[in-house]
């Protein structure tokens, strides 16, 4: 049975979806001579970092606004080192990265919620 040239046989077909498949699944980073992001990631990490100790150090703002202020730094300094220092925005795709952020979000509560929990009720442990 003859075939024109437009069609395929099987193993071509193979072989093409395999390509395919293999470039997506290539990981895509962006390569820099001198680490110039990590270095500002680290500045920025470190002048959010002293910012909440100075704020506590010298009692700027009550205590609740200065919860608030340390907990959105926290949040910041956390954003900044995920997006820098762990590559979230490189990579395969998003949907890679998203079920084992949740992963570790969930884990992170749970650790919190425990160290809560002891510390409120005790639960025998002192």
């Amino acid at each position: 049975m003859a075939h024109s040239e437009t069609e395929l046989t099987i193993s071509e077909a193979y072989e093409r979806d395999n390509d395919r498949a293999l470039k997506f699944l290539k990981p895509r980073f962006h390569e820099e001579k001198f680490p110039m992001t990590q270095i500002l990631g680290y500045i920025g990490s470190l002048i959010l970092t002293f910012a909440a100790y100075f704020l506590v150090i010298n009692r700027v703002l009550p205590s609740i606004a200065l919860l608030a202020v340390i907990l959105t730094l926290a949040v910041m300094q956390g954003a900044l080192q995920l997006g820098v220092f762990m590559h979230v925005r490189e990579g395969r795709g998003l949907a890679w990265q998203l079920i084992p952020l949740y992963l570790v979000f969930l884990i992170a509560l749970g650790m919190v919620g425990m160290s809560v929990w002891i510390m409120l009720f005790k639960s025998g442990v002192s």
